[in-house]
């Protein structure tokens, strides 16, 4: 069936699942013009095939006006069926959202109900609590906005005890704010807990309030206002288009050799480089770190601009930064907060801040020296916006997604549900985070989409993942110093020697078969030490045949000081910006300032990542080290300027602090299942007695089940849908 009309009619059938549309409310307006307020581009309805007339673009509501509800037919597990404004967006992931969450607003009605039971008190049946428990009342989940107009529909009273969870008393419903009521894990927020707890009002009725009911830290209660720093800097004037107080890149370290280096670039950038059959057979291709972003002429780190200037220059290959917002979507940003590249003072944490208060901003540029920073006309972007601009204007380039801590897990959902971006995307994958490679971010995309690792009803499931999951293509970083690490050797074991080091190295890298490697990065930091010489080993194994890795590249990678200083005796400081917007002074010796060095690491592999992809290309060339430094990011200030590290570091361990609070440990437990599963699924499940397979689901139920009802992502239910024998035509 053609792609147009299979859209369509998966449209149709979509809005055919949403009741009648018929608001069951009274409105005084009409719905303004139609339009779209995802953070995703529009997705224009497809002409529908015959004589029925295209499906129009949802309308949007207007601001201050109740949002007309809908009914979601076969919401209704217990109780009342879930009402649904009618400005949503009509699509399979919102119906998969919107369906995990009346699974979980019925998971605390049973457990309501039953306490009630057990406690042998039944309040009056028409409180709030019995009324919750019975499933009386009418669940309503709504967007901020919407949820928004509908409070302000309510008595003060209402509204005042309210939170992201709305009581209407009168029409017999409760109202979940879909972003603010929900948590990861298919829970509750905090927030939310705090105002359902006031609202049923189990103390009211002589009860206890069971811990299941009450926040994590407690129910907020007015406290004193807290001091947070601020991030410092205000915005001064942009100079010539861009940011004056770095001097402009004169490239001064090609020597006069511009013409050669223009000339061997031809050999060393290679458009399509993700879809060859063999990075390692391509030989030397340099990627561009960040974008080729140019701060005196206003083009920032991790921009559409610096994607399109190294574009324009010629180069093909580009690695980006990814970050994931509080409500789950991947943006182009580096750091772990907002602070330094954004105008958001308070530094927030990405993670704890949803993307409709991060979308579109501007990205600055700020001066080390004392905060203050010059707004581009750049915008953040989602890294779904980048993919489409590169895939729309960027033909040949590949693009690496450089995903630190879980957001690969975030980016890889993200990527299942656009497969035309596929063939160009690679994502990068940290041992930092995956101490238990592969089968880790497996257990927890099965924990995510509510896939038992183990249970034989899931295997169809489990067999899908797996099959999606081994088309995307990866970059596995495999850090020196996580050999020795306990948790890693506890799922990699080997001996204390270095053959047994290496044996945890080699173990971790070819977990990732489990996708599609195409490059893998293993550098030795301290040759000489038994880690070094056993990841020298590893390298050496995974150069073999059949290792998963023979036609992978190895990547040299490089990080240019974000900028540098002159001194006054005539030299030059080095300094980076942390990932909490913090300021670090670059060691004079070691590893590190090697790797601010255009040629220090070109023996290290075929993929060299570098800032300064033109330096690079030149030592390529001529098979040498470079002088230390760089000429893009000089500032642009008199000798012997002081640059004070200090001055953020105060909100910057603020927010360190509150990152590694949320930070978890490896669940071995779910690694050792998926494996377990992996070997049943791959045809030991055959060998075993009907007995023996029914005692191993038994002990597969306590990691969880998925209920017939859920819909946790759009992956999920397409997983699912698929599991069940509906074939998606292509």
């Amino acid at each position: 069936m053609p792609r147009d009309l299979l859209a369509a009619r998966r449209i149709f059938e979509v809005i055919m699942r949403i009741g009648p549309l018929q608001p069951s409310v009274a409105h005084t307006a009409a719905p303004a013009l139609p339009t779209h307020t995802t953070a995703i581009s529009p997705t224009q309805v497809p002409h529908m095939p015959g004589n029925t007339p295209p499906l129009r673009e949802r309308p949007r509501r207007r601001a201050g006006n109740m949002p007309p509800l809908v009914p979601l037919n076969g919401s209704a597990m217990t109780g009342r069926p879930a009402l649904v404004a009618l400005d949503s967006e009509f699509s399979e992931q919102r119906l998969a959202e919107v369906q995990a969450r009346q699974i979980t607003v019925q998971t605390l009605q049973t457990k309501l109900a039953t306490h009630l039971a057990q406690a042998g008190t039944a309040p009056k049946p028409d409180s709030i609590a019995a009324r919750f428990a019975a499933g009386t009342l009418e669940p309503v989940y709504l967007d901020t906005a919407a949820f928004n107009a509908m409070s302000r529909g309510l008595p003060a009273r209402a509204r005042a005890a309210a939170g992201p969870v709305l009581i209407d008393a009168q029409q017999g419903r409760i109202i979940f704010n879909l972003q603010r009521a929900f948590a990861p894990g298919d829970t509750f927020s905090d927030a939310a807990l705090a105002a359902l707890g006031k609202q049923l009002n189990l103390s009211g009725h002589g009860l206890a309030t069971p811990d299941w009911l009450q926040p994590a830290a407690g129910t907020p209660g007015r406290r004193k206002a807290l001091m947070v720093p601020k991030y410092r800097g205000h915005q001064i004037p942009a100079q010539d288009g861009g940011a004056g107080f770095y001097k402009p890149d004169d490239h001064r370290l090609l020597e006069g050799k511009t013409k050669q280096m223009q000339e061997h670039l031809k050999t060393t950038v290679h458009a399509n480089y993700l879809r060859a059959d063999s990075t390692r057979a391509i030989g030397k291709d340099v990627m561009v770190h960040r974008g080729l972003y140019d701060f005196h002429h206003g083009i920032p780190e991790n921009s559409l601009s610096a994607i399109d200037n190294a574009y324009a220059k010629g180069y093909r290959t580009v690695e980006l930064d990814v970050e994931v917002s509080a409500d789950g979507v991947p943006m182009l940003l580096h750091d772990f907060t907002v602070g330094r590249t954004l105008d958001l003072p308070d530094n927030r944490l990405v993670a704890d801040v949803p993307y409709a208060e991060l979308r579109d901003q501007p990205i600055v540029i700020r001066n080390p020296v004392d905060g203050n920073f010059v707004k581009t006309d750049q915008r953040l972007p989602s890294i779904d916006q980048v993919l489409r601009h590169v895939s729309g204007t960027k033909p040949g380039m590949s693009v690496v997604l450089d995903c630190k801590e879980t957001t690969p897990e975030d980016v890889a959902l993200m990527l299942l549900s656009q497969p035309q971006v596929l063939p160009f995307t690679a994502i990068k994958l940290y041992s930092s985070a995956y101490k238990g490679g592969f089968d880790q971010l497996f257990a927890n995309l099965c924990k995510r989409l509510q896939i038992n690792p183990l249970h034989s009803s899931d295997e169809p499931r489990r067999r899908k993942l797996r099959n999606d999951l081994s088309k995307i293509k990866v970059v596995p970083i495999l850090d020196q110093s996580h050999l020795e690490n306990p948790e890693m050797r506890a799922v990699f074991p080997g001996s204390d020697s270095v053959s047994g080091l290496a044996d945890t190295a080699t173990g971790w890298m070819q977990s990732w078969n489990g996708m599609h490697p195409v490059i893998a990065e293993a550098m030795v930091a301290h040759p000489d030490s038994n880690a070094g010489k056993a990841m020298q080993e590893a390298r050496a194994r995974l150069r073999q045949p059949g290792s998963g890795y023979e036609e992978a590249a190895f990547s040299a990678a490089y990080r240019f000081e974000d900028f540098s200083v002159a001194k006054s005796d005539g030299e030059r400081e080095y300094f980076t910006w942390g990932i909490f917007g913090e300021i670090n002074l670059v060691p004079d010796d070691g590893f590190q300032p090697k790797r601010g060095t255009a040629g220090a690491f070109r023996d290290q592999g075929e993929s060299v990542l570098t800032d300064e992809p033109n330096e690079e290309v030149l030592a390529l060339r001529e098979d040498r080290t470079l002088p230390r430094g760089h000429t893009g990011v000089e500032l642009n200030a008199p000798p012997g300027t002081t640059i004070d590290t200090k001055r953020d570091a105060a909100l910057a361990n603020l927010r360190r602090q509150e990152f590694a609070a949320k930070q978890r440990t490896l669940d071995k437990q779910s690694v050792d299942a998926v494996r377990e599963g992996a070997r049943l699924d791959r045809g030991a499940a055959a060998q075993l007695t009907p007995e023996a397979r029914a005692a191993i689901d038994t002990r597969a139920e306590s990691l969880g089940m998925l209920t017939e009802r859920y819909r946790g992502a759009p992956v999920s239910h397409y997983l699912n849908e698929q599991a069940k024998g509906a074939k998606l035509e292509e």
